[in-house]
C-alpha cells in the first residue's frame, strides 16, 4: 500500500502536502517512510513496526506505527 504524506499544523489546523511517501508492506508488518522537508528541517528515512489496532472501524486506524517505543512513552 503507497500513500503522499502531509504535515500537520496543530495550531492553525491545516494540513500540507510533503515532498515524499510511505509505503505498507503487510507481509512483514512494515511502514517505509521517505520525508524531504527542509523547511521544516525533516529529510529522514524510516522502517517503522506496525502494530494492527484492537478497534477498528469508520473513522479508526487499522494500524499504527511509531518511531518510539509506545511501551514507554508516558
Amino acid at each position: 500500500m503507497f500513500s503522499w504524506l502531509v504535515r500537520y499544523d496543530p495550531l492553525t489546523k491545516i494540513k500540507t502536502k510533503v515532498e515524499g511517501y510511505s509505503i505498507y508492506a503487510p507481509s512483514t508488518s512494515e511502514l517505509y517512510i521517505t520525508i524531504n522537508d527542509p523547511d521544516n528541517q525533516t529529510v529522514e528515512e524510516w522502517t517503522l513496526d506496525v502494530h494492527l489496532c484492537k478497534n477498528v472501524g469508520a473513522h479508526k486506524p487499522v494500524f499504527i506505527a511509531a518511531n518510539i517505543d509506545l511501551n514507554q512513552a508516558a
